[in-house]
């Protein structure tokens, strides 16, 4: 008789997103965390308790709002042997804190590609990374500089470095199938939710699928 492991595999996609760039991406049974950040902590938008298992976390850089040191090591508290699959100045600041289990090159399904951490009037760019789950999925992290896209792209669609015009010209370029849209944390919740409608409408029209999620909703794609 075949034994089944008890998580449930499946050929489809879930992502949930946790407020601004935090996502929970799960196909095959292995699920990632992405950039859980200051504003995801402080909204208490994910219930670390509730998760159950934890195969991998990626953080596109180091700015807070895309790793939080607090709330990475409340993950890690439950999850301690959990790998974070970065770039060498997240991996740097992680060792300060006595974090050894990061890494800068992926495995069978996380790929991480160097782009461009787009210009910011409050400081020097730092290293950024394109971080692709299941060779389908991409978060961009704080880059419009990049030409391809797999599928599903997780979209940076409104920021202090960049424009919600231009995240649209750069999506109309690449022309994934999905757009996710992240780092909005900045929008109140009727005026996100308006323009998402919008860009639905928009994007529609060009044959890209653009969901308009809520914190917590998953979808599945």
């Amino acid at each position: 008789m075949e034994i089944v492991e008890s998580r449930l595999y499946t050929r489809t996609m879930k992502i949930s997103k946790h407020v601004h760039s935090c996502l929970l991406v799960e196909e095959k049974g292995k699920i990632v965390l992405v950039d859980p950040g200051n504003y995801s902590y402080d909204a208490k938008a994910l219930d670390i308790p509730s998760l159950s298992s934890l195969d991998a976390i990626a953080i596109t850089h180091e700015h807070m709002d895309h790793i939080y040191l607090p709330f990475l090591k409340e993950i890690l508290a439950k999850f301690p042997n959990t790998p974070i699959y970065t770039n060498e100045s997240v991996k740097k600041l992680l060792e300060k804190e006595n974090i050894e289990n990061a890494m800068t090159e992926g495995n069978e399904y996380i790929t991480l590609h160097s782009v461009p951490h787009e210009k910011i009037w409050f400081g020097t760019p730092v290293e950024n990374s394109m971080i692709t789950l299941f060779k389908k999925f991409a978060t961009v992290g704080d880059s419009l500089s990049f030409t391809e896209s797999p599928d599903i792209l997780a979209l940076p669609v409104t920021a202090p470095w960049g424009s919600t015009t231009a995240a649209v010209e750069v999506a109309l370029q690449v022309k994934p199938k999905v757009i996710f849209p992240i780092h909005d944390f900045m929008w109140k919740d009727d005026v996100r939710m308006g323009i998402y409608q919008r860009l639905k409408d928009f994007f529609g029209q060009h044959g890209i699928d653009f969901k308009a999620v809520e914190t917590g909703e998953v979808v599945e794609i």
